[in-house]
């Protein structure tokens, strides 16, 4: 009798096992950099949590907000994507993600840097967790800033005479090594943000109606542009890859960019050392301060495991995840990502890695507003305007009206 109760209790035991065991469709359309990071962030997941199996299923990065949307309207969607730019904020208004209050994520500002948390709350709910903060700082050839005896700007104007400084333009006006290199569309928005940011303006007026950014700081931001464009010797509305690779052969003397350096310098040996300074500021008494883009894993209100689908994407965000994505040659979104030991042993390797993951504590992000994707395709075409020699002002007051009409819809 005490035998057959035996087997009795392992069958039941077994088949709560069986019921227990969930499995979560997983969308992500990460570059190969990233991938590799992902899957080893799965494994250990699923090393650490038996009873939930991931389903990843790659996408294009691309595609993926419209892909997300179709899905979304169809009943199709994943349990958990991947969501960056402005379209968590867009998602959560519509009631399309799950707020993970409701299963046990609390306030994780403790344990992720402050820009990062505050792109993944909305309306007093957390709507995902953050596993990508991008910093953007000025990447310096570092032959170069020896040649020219420089060390990294602290100011604009030192960076703008820094660019002319390290230019060098042959008599017949050919460019032999341009001194400050920026990319095209996502390069320029990113760039004039954040020197908005610095000028102490923002997107929007204070309760989102409309677009702030031609106001006086807006201008100012706009100006140190035209300066830049101004020079000769130096090239902006460019490829960004190819901007990139400039830094690094010497072609450029240095670039507005962020952490994807590090990997283009890894892919080839032949590369040369770089220097990783801070965005300048208006004056130097004023405290560094960087754009920083972000992507968080959400769940989705589809979704029939919410509760392990939470539990996947706390697990993504915890230092003992991100170190991979250090690994990869990405910052961590959470300062102790430090202290663990395949991220202490890769930023050993890149020091530079180490002086960009600390530039998170400086770093801003995009405003936040269901509108924002609209007003930003606004901001672009005014940006290349002015680098084209289009009057400041009346750039960015033609792009604010363009916004203004977007957000009243």
């Amino acid at each position: 009798m005490i035998y057959a109760a035996t087997l009795a209790t392992t069958a039941l035991a077994s088949a709560a096992f069986a019921q227990d065991q969930v499995t979560l469709d997983f969308w992500e359309g990460h570059s190969l950099q990233e991938e590799g990071a992902t899957i080893k962030m799965i494994e250990a997941f699923e090393e650490s949590h038996p009873h939930i199996s991931i389903n990843r299923v790659k996408t294009s990065f691309g595609t993926n907000f419209e892909a997300i949307t179709t899905a979304l309207a169809s009943n199709t969607a994943p349990d958990v994507s991947p969501i960056w730019s402005g379209f968590l904020s867009q998602f959560a208004a519509r009631g399309a993600l799950v707020d993970l209050t409701e299963h046990g994520v609390t306030d994780p500002s403790g344990s992720i840097y402050p820009g990062a948390v505050d792109y993944v709350t909305w309306d007093g709910g957390i709507y995902g967790l953050p596993y990508a903060f991008d910093p953007r700082f000025i990447v310096y050839n570092a032959a170069a800033l020896e040649e020219a005896g420089l060390e990294p700007a602290e100011t604009f104007d030192e960076m703008i005479s820094m660019a002319e400084q390290l230019a060098v333009v042959g008599d017949d006006g050919t460019v032999v090594r341009y001194g400050f290199g920026l990319g095209s569309a996502d390069a320029l928005a990113y760039f004039f943000i954040n020197l908005l940011y610095a000028q102490g303006g923002d997107v929007f007026n204070e309760d989102g109606t409309q677009a702030a950014f031609n106001d006086e700081a807006g201008v100012a931001a706009g100006e140190i542009i035209a300066r830049l464009a101004e020079q000769p010797g130096n090239t902006l509305n460019a490829q960004g890859d190819v901007v990139r690779q400039g830094v690094l052969t010497g072609r450029i003397a240095m670039v507005y960019d962020g952490p994807w350096v590090f990997h283009t310098a890894a892919q080839d040996d032949t590369s040369q050392e770089f220097v990783v300074g801070s965005v300048p500021t208006v004056a130097e008494s004023d405290d560094p301060l960087n754009f920083g883009s972000v992507g968080a894993y959400v769940v989705y209100e589809q979704s029939e495991h919410p509760e392990e689908a939470a539990e996947f994407v706390r697990f993504l965000a915890s230092p003992e995840a991100q170190q991979f994505r250090v690994e990869a040659l990405k910052p961590g979104v959470s300062p102790d990502v430090l202290n663990q030991d395949v991220a202490q042993q890769t930023f050993d390797e890149w020091p530079a890695l180490r002086t960009a993951q600390e530039e998170l504590a400086n770093s801003r992000i995009f405003p936040k507003h269901e509108n924002w994707s609209a007003v930003y395709q606004a901001i672009i075409p005014a940006i290349e305007a002015i680098v084209s020699g289009d009057d400041v002002q009346g750039a960015l007051d033609s792009a604010a009206r363009q916004a203004d009409r977007a957000l009243r819809r």
